[in-house]
């Protein structure tokens, strides 16, 4: 398959023009996606052979170069609209409550965020399916220091022992007032939960709420550390635990770092027979048989797109099943000055339809 070359707006409305004009073969109809533009719907595929035929001189086939996700997020950088086959309109998938400042993490904390979020500040009449917060939005401790198995030896077993040591942290957070705030706004809420002792030996989960019962309907968390994380962060070896069937969607849920899985510039990194590229092939071939329509990733601080700008683009061409997708934002850098605006972070890590932003303060 050949890469999509570089396309403009222009490459772009001038492959519509020419649509309006003479229609598309049959065979270049799309059922699944549409670009949605002047009122009419068009087969993102076909709009992408024309655009780069403008740009370059030379259309490219339809065997060339993929479709689904790998299209799509081309068009959505562009400021296009993509619907899924049976969207009518353009009401959106995920909302992410957005952090300006590092969360302080306490429960009480995380409460006051969420009303804030799921009151006034929230930007539409309509049920989202999901809501996403950053990585660590949560806080907690390890009962007692950790003497079970961490690292690359983290046994798959551990993710219900850290789930039952979590569970607290989420029931101080999800009161009374939030569940009723919440179910009026969505489906399911994303929980980044972090735990750690005074040896650093430390979890970073996600819970998954269903918003009308308060339950947490999965557990799930960072399975592939940076290398500063290897001894000491107890991973979710359990890769099944990222993928689950919810609100009508196939939906990944990546930790922070486990969106890296999916770059090829970590890839080239490994040792070919390593532990990390072990866990990278295992993720991959987990989500390729499962067919995500929807990714949630959970970062705990992002101040510039460019962090996760390639493992996105990698992870929409390898699974073009992937619809919408978005990371959840704490826009801030560990005390250093933040390195772009917060509309260039928030443009550069979600799909272009299918998500709102809902921005609160830290508390």
């Amino acid at each position: 398959m050949t890469a999509i070359p570089k396309i403009t707006r222009r490459n772009v409305y001038a492959a519509l023009d020419r649509i309006d004009r003479e229609g598309y073969p049959p065979s270049r109809r799309s059922t699944r996606y549409h670009l949605r533009a002047r009122s009419k719907q068009y087969p993102p595929k076909y709009v992408i052979s024309l655009a780069v035929g403008n740009a370059t001189g030379r259309e490219l086939g339809p065997d060339e170069f993929f479709g689904g996700a790998a299209t799509n997020l081309v068009l959505e950088r562009l400021g296009f609209t993509i619907a899924g086959p049976h969207e009518t309109t353009a009401e959106p998938s995920i909302a992410r409550i957005v952090i300006r400042g590092a969360p302080s993490g306490s429960p009480g904390a995380a409460t006051a965020m969420l009303i804030d979020a799921f009151g006034q500040r929230w930007p539409t009449a309509e049920l989202t399916k999901f809501a996403i917060t950053p990585g660590g939005f949560i806080k907690g401790k390890l009962a007692e220091p950790w003497t079970r198995s961490r690292g690359w030896e983290s046994s798959p077993g551990e993710l219900r022992h850290l789930a039952r040591l979590a569970e607290p942290y989420v029931r101080k957070t999800m009161t009374k007032a939030v569940l009723r705030a919440a179910k009026k706004r969505t489906r399911v809420l994303t929980l980044g939960v972090d735990l750690c002792d005074e040896d650093d030996i430390h979890a970073e989960l996600v819970a998954v709420v269903d918003c009308a019962t308060g339950d947490v309907i999965r557990w799930t968390g960072k399975s592939y550390p940076v290398f500063s994380q290897e001894k000491k962060l107890i991973q979710v070896s359990r890769l099944s635990s990222h993928l689950l069937r919810v609100a009508g969607e196939r939906v990944l849920i990546l930790g922070c770092h486990d969106l890296n899985m999916f770059s090829n510039r970590g890839r080239a990194n490994q040792a070919a027979k390593g532990l990390r590229r072990r866990r990278c092939d295992q993720m991959r071939k987990c989500a390729s048989i499962f067919r995500p329509t929807v990714v949630l990733q959970h970062p705990h601080s992002t101040d510039t797109a460019n962090i996760w700008r390639m493992p996105w683009a990698c992870l929409a061409r390898d699974l073009p099943s992937v619809r919408t997708w978005a990371s959840g934002i704490g826009y801030y850098n560990r005390g250093a000055r933040r390195r772009q605006p917060l509309k260039g972070v928030l443009e550069g890590t979600r799909s272009v339809a299918g998500v709102l932003e809902v921005v609160v303060k830290k508390r």
